[in-house]
């Protein structure tokens, strides 16, 4: 993710740079030429976002398994489990049942992960 941030802001401070320089050239050759004509230079900004959505973790309870244990499988306090479920009584688990886990969680699944990609036109004109 950092590489990724500074390989943007790499590319939005190069195309500031280049866009910069095309003015400047601009202004130094119009002083030596005679013709009267406007110079445009359009750069596009590409950006990239990457956005990583963190997915509930549910367990599904198992024969034999108890809340200690389930806790004891995911490294979190079985207190944190009773209240993120709002269990009245812990110790009635039923074969099947969907238990929500709270963040902290050791992950058994992968997040999910989106990318979008937006561009930007940047427009100099210049007049000698």
């Amino acid at each position: 993710m950092i590489i990724h941030g500074r390989l943007q802001w790499a590319l939005a401070i190069g195309v500031l740079a280049f866009s910069f320089a095309a003015v400047v050239a601009s202004f130094l050759d119009g002083g030596s030429s005679s013709s009267a004509a406007t110079s445009t230079t359009t750069s596009t900004v590409v950006i990239a976002t990457t956005t990583t959505t963190a997915i509930p973790l549910k367990h599904v309870v198992k024969s034999g398994e108890s809340l200690f244990s389930i806790a004891q499988l995911y490294s979190v306090k079985m207190e944190a489990i009773i209240e993120l479920n709002k269990l009245d009584n812990p110790d009635k688990l039923a074969l099947g049942d969907e238990i929500l886990l709270p963040q902290g969680s050791i992950a058994r699944v992968a997040p999910v992960t989106t990318t979008s990609v937006t561009s930007t036109s940047l427009t100099t004109l210049s007049a000698p």
